[in-house]
C-alpha cells in the first residue's frame, strides 16, 4: 500500500523553518532560558559551547527539530541567547569547529536531560492513521 504523505515538501519546510522575522514577545516566548537552562549551560567550559549547546536547545523546543550544520542561525535568535548567556554571538562560528563530535555529544546530553528522543517510522505511522 503507498505511503500518504501528510503534509507537501512545501508544508513540511514551513513547518519545521524559524519564523523569518520574530517580534520581542516570540522570541521571549520561546527562546528565555530557566534557571535550570542556565545552570545546564554554564556546565560546559568555552562561551562557544555554551552558546551552540543553548543554540541545540532553541532549535529543539522551536520549531521542535535538531540545529543541523550547514544551518546558519539567525541573528536575531543568536543575540537573544548570547544575551542572556553574556557571551559574544559571534563566537558561534567556533562551536564544533575543531571537533564535530561536540554537536552530537550536546544532542544527546539535551535528549536525555530534556526527554527529547527521535521521531520514528512508528510515530509516524500512529499519527498518520
Amino acid at each position: 500500500m503507498p505511503t500518504r504523505e501528510l503534509l507537501s515538501p512545501a508544508q513540511r519546510a514551513q513547518f519545521l523553518s524559524l519564523p523569518a522575522e520574530m517580534s520581542e514577545q516570540m522570541l521571549a516566548r520561546y527562546y528565555t532560558l530557566s534557571s535550570d537552562d542556565l545552570a545546564r549551560i554554564r556546565c560546559h567550559r568555552r562561551p562557544h559551547n555554551k552558546l551552540g549547546f543553548a543554540v541545540q536547545l532553541a532549535y529543539l523546543r522551536f520549531p521542535g527539530r535538531t540545529w543541523t550544520a550547514s544551518e546558519e542561525v539567525s541573528p536575531l535568535l543568536l543575540s537573544y541567547i548570547a544575551t542572556q548567556l553574556k557571551v559574544n554571538p559571534m563566537g558561534i562560528v567556533q562551536y564544533a569547529s575543531e571537533r564535530e563530535a561536540t554537536r552530537f555529544e550536546h544532542l544527546a546530553e539535551l535528549q536525555k536531560a530534556y526527554g527529547f528522543r527521535q521521531f520514528t517510522a512508528r510515530d509516524y505511522r500512529e499519527l498518520s492513521a
